[in-house]
């Protein structure tokens, strides 16, 4: 099941700026999954631009924390610019099995 959502940013970047990942632990190397980042039309008149962002792969179900990073120089990420929980929950196919059915 697709996870997305739409970032809108006060400065003019572009896709290629941005890594989003999903990792158990805020303080996990690894990630669990990776965020498609697409540039689309902005949706608000304070935005200078907006993005969709995409879960890549199905994660299971859990809670997570995801990050969105701008790359600086080096190509590697320089600052943090959202964080936030997800709660993955099962879905209605899967809840049969949970309870023996």
């Amino acid at each position: 099941m697709p996870c997305a959502f739409i970032l809108e940013y006060s400065r003019d970047v572009t896709a290629d700026n941005l890594f989003a990942v999903v990792r158990v632990n805020a303080s996990d190397e690894e990630y669990v999954s990776k965020f498609d980042i697409v540039k689309i039309e902005n949706v608000s008149d304070d935005a200078v631009s907006t993005f969709k962002l995409t879960l890549g792969s199905d994660i299971p179900k859990g809670r997570y924390v995801y990050d969105v990073f701008m790359y600086g120089e080096n190509n590697k990420p320089k600052s943090k610019i959202l964080k936030g929980h997800i709660l993955v929950k099962a879905s209605v196919s899967d809840r049969g099995k949970e309870h023996g059915s």
